[in-house]
Formats: C-alpha cells, sequence, structure tokens
C-alpha cells in the first residue's frame, strides 16, 4: 500500500466524552491523504467502545491500540504513535481538542513549500468542556502578524527556541501543529518521552534545532480547557507544581547547554522562575525545597529576582530590554 502524506496520532485516555467530535474533525478534513492511530492509554470509561466503532466507519484508521496499564505519561503515547506513523508529515491530535476542517491542507501546504521547515504551528480559539469559545487567547498576535499579507511567516529555527521557546512554551498545544517526520528523527534527546507535564516543551525545543519553524497567523485548532487537563492539575496540585516547575527548571538548563546566552538574560530567567515560585502560595517546606533546587542553577538567585524587577519597571521606558514579550520573534 502507498505510504499516506500524513499520520494522524490521537493519544486518548478517559476522554470518551470528547472523542466523537475530535475524531469526525480528523475525517472530515479538507486534505484526506493520511492515516489515522488511535491510541488508548487504558481508559476506565467508554473510551475503547468508540474508538473501535470508528475503526469500522473509516478504513483511514489504519490501527486502534488500547494499553493494558497506563504509562503514566501522555508522551509515551506520543513516541508509540510516532513510531507506528508511515506518513511524511506528523500530527498528534490530542483527544480533547478538535479542528477546522481545513487544517492540514493549510499546514501540508506550507511544509511542502518550506522542505527546511521541521514544523508548522497555528493559532487556536481556547475553548470550555462544552466547547464554547472562550475570550481569552494565548496567541497574543501583534498587528504585523495579524496584517500578514501571506498569513504566514518562518524563522530559523535556532532564533525561535532563543527568542521564543527560552522564556515559556511559546507552541502551547500539540494539536495546532504539523511537524517533518524526518525533522524528528534527526532528534537525538529523548528526555521528553519520560516528562510527565514538559514533554511537548522540551520536544517543541529540541525539534526547533532541526530546522525552521513556520507560524501560521490563523487559528485552525480548538483547544479544550477543563478541570481534568495535565495542565490544570499541575496548577493545583502542590507535588504536581514541584515536579513541574523542576521539569522546567531542567529544560532551561538544557537549552542553556545548546545555545550560548548572555548572563544578563540568564538572570532574567532565573529571576523569572523565583518570582513564579514566590508567588505560588506553597507550604514552607516545598516552597524552600524548590528555591533550593533552583539556587544549584543560580547561585544568586535573589540577585535575579531583583534584576528581573527591575528589567520589568525598565522596560516600560526602555522597550529593547529583554523580557518575555520584546523578545519573541516577530
Amino acid at each position: 500500500m502507498k505510504n499516506p502524506l500524513v499520520s494522524v496520532i490521537v493519544p486518548n485516555y478517559n476522554y470518551a466524552i470528547y472523542l466523537p467530535l475530535r475524531i469526525d474533525s480528523i475525517l472530515n478534513q479538507s486534505f484526506i491523504d493520511f492515516e489515522l492511530i488511535l491510541l488508548d492509554d487504558a481508559s476506565s470509561d467508554n473510551s475503547v467502545e468508540i474508538l473501535k466503532r470508528y475503526q469500522n466507519i473509516d478504513k483511514r484508521i489504519s490501527c486502534v491500540i488500547v494499553n493494558e496499564c497506563n504509562s503514566g505519561t501522555p508522551f509515551k503515547q506520543w513516541q508509540k504513535g510516532i513510531e507506528l506513523s508511515r506518513g511524511k508529515y506528523i500530527w498528534i491530535a490530542e483527544s480533547d481538542d478538535y479542528a477546522d476542517s481545513s487544517f492540514l491542507e493549510k499546514t501540508v501546504s506550507l511544509l511542502e513549500e518550506y522542505p527546511m521547515a521541521a514544523y508548522c504551528f497555528t493559532g487556536s480559539y481556547l475553548v470550555d468542556d462544552v466547547g464554547y469559545i472562550l475570550s481569552r487567547e494565548m496567541d497574543h498576535w501583534t498587528k504585523e502578524q495579524q496584517n500578514n499579507s501571506m498569513k504566514h511567516k518562518m524563522f530559523s529555527g535556532v532564533n525561535y527556541l532563543a527568542g521564543n521557546l527560552y522564556w515559556t512554551n511559546y507552541v502551547y498545544n500539540a494539536s495546532g501543529v504539523l511537524f517533518r517526520k524526518s525533522s524528528f528523527l534527526k532528534m537525538v534527546d529523548n528526555t521528553w518521552i519520560s516528562r510527565r507535564y514538559c514533554g511537548d516543551w522540551y520536544f517543541w525545543s529540541f525539534m526547533a534545532l532541526q530546522g525552521d519553524v513556520i507560524e501560521l497567523y490563523e487559528c485552525l485548532n480548538y483547544f479544550r480547557q477543563h478541570p481534568k487537563s495535565v495542565t490544570v492539575d499541575s496548577k493545583q496540585n502542590d507535588d504536581a507544581y514541584v515536579e513541574c516547575m523542576k521539569e522546567c527548571m531542567d529544560l532551561t538548563c538544557a537549552i542553556e547547554d545548546r545555545l550560548s546566552f548572555s548572563l544578563y538574560k540568564r538572570f532574567l530567567c532565573y529571576g523569572n522562575y523565583y518570582k513564579m515560585i514566590k508567588r505560588q502560595n506553597l507550604e514552607t517546606k516545598i516552597e524552600q525545597d524548590l528555591l533550593k533546587n533552583l539556587s544549584t542553577r543560580c547561585h544568586n538567585i535573589k540577585m535575579a529576582y531583583y534584576l528581573e524587577r527591575i528589567n520589568k519597571c525598565l522596560s516600560g521606558i526602555f522597550p529593547l530590554l529583554n523580557r518575555i514579550k520584546s523578545e519573541r520573534c516577530r
């Protein structure tokens, strides 16, 4: 059989309520040359029943694989899906999100046009658990980006990592990304697989080192916000928050090992970590342990914090000063 151009991977765990809309939004894409790989990580709801029902509906569903035991992290499911994939491009379509019918058509077209690009990242609407579009948005596009006549822009992957992904996980939702499998195969670091909270940030950071990055200034993805998400869990649970922060700091160090940053910029980054920890309202012992962990990466964290605060105040007067918003690649 001829290999499909795209492999779509749906990793699922207990999202039966969202699966029909998720899968329908894939099968109804205007671009049709794809295979669909459905994975379940030992769900306790009726997810498997739904997945198997769809397997009998469309021949593009190449396999349905159900784990007997939960893997403990969604990124092991990503890895399994990528290993099974036959396509030139891969779309990890999270099971609680859904997509505009033109998502694949537009992202495939751009990756075909720019063969040096590792991935294409689109905008997203944030929706609640019933699909209502929320007023909050995460793209924060400038007028220049919104008025871009081509509706897209390509960046050097190294610059994108240094200017965007060093500060925060700018590629905030996998469902809004189509990436090139050959770029993935060039990645040496596989730390992302074992992470629970920040594996996606690791993934997109090291993928950016494999080629250019395309931003597509159209909202073609619907990113679900609900209480059961891993992101919400990491903010509400102290133990989860600590683990998440340690993963983030590990990634910061890993990026610094690969790219050259000024001491000033590093201080701003670690000062921002200090600020976030202090504002989380953690138990004293938990906070102290986390700050101790931070101090092993930055020997004067209070100085870093004061510098970050001063920089924040002065950036209103001197807009070219380093900070997350002004550093972003435009």
